[in-house]
């Protein structure tokens, strides 16, 4: 997927690419919204090297900005479990995420260029009815960016994040 100066490749299954992550996964303002906590190169290999072959569920694109790699959005289909916590009923419900890894490109557009970028393939290719964001309460700037994206707060959970602390997040969604 490409869109002027921004594609979203497809996370390759090499050194160079986990690599990138690991340096990411160091930020504290990443890993604190996205995974709670510094993550290895080996972990992050074995978070994603699934998440590369052709039939995952969670395919992971690493968003390059002038050709060079600033970043990953992923998504994947809501599970009816999720679909409850959400308190959404539409059938084909695409859940995205997405960071900019390089903080000195935060604030200039591309996270929202990409969602939109990825919205447009999910809701022409995928055939999806809703996509939904669900950023922790207290990450204004992503809700911020969401929002200009044209996703609505529908409302606010609470459920365990990736190290098992109750979290207070906001389910944002977007209609096709």
């Amino acid at each position: 997927m490409k869109d002027e100066n921004i594609t979203l490749r497809r996370l390759l299954d090499n050194a160079a690419d986990y690599k990138m992550l690991e340096k990411w996964y160091q930020e504290k303002e990443i890993y604190s919204h996205f995974e709670q906590r510094k993550l290895t190169y080996n972990e992050i290999k074995n978070k994603y090297l699934p998440r590369t072959l052709d039939n995952s569920p969670i395919p992971v694109f690493i968003i390059e900005y002038n050709n060079q790699p600033i970043g990953i959005i992923q998504y994947q289909l809501i599970n009816e479990d999720n679909k409850k916590l959400y308190n959404i009923n539409n059938y084909n419900c695409y859940e995205i995420d997405i960071f900019i890894g390089e903080l000195k490109l935060h604030n200039n557009g591309i996270g929202r260029r990409s969602i939109n970028l990825l919205s447009k393939y999910l809701f022409d290719k995928k055939k999806a009815d809703i996509l939904v964001m669900c950023p922790l309460k207290d990450n204004i700037p992503a809700i911020r960016c969401y929002e200009h994206c044209g996703f609505k707060i529908l409302n606010e959970f609470k459920t365990k994040d990736t190290i098992g602390n109750m979290q207070d997040f906001i389910c944002m969604i977007r209609e096709n």
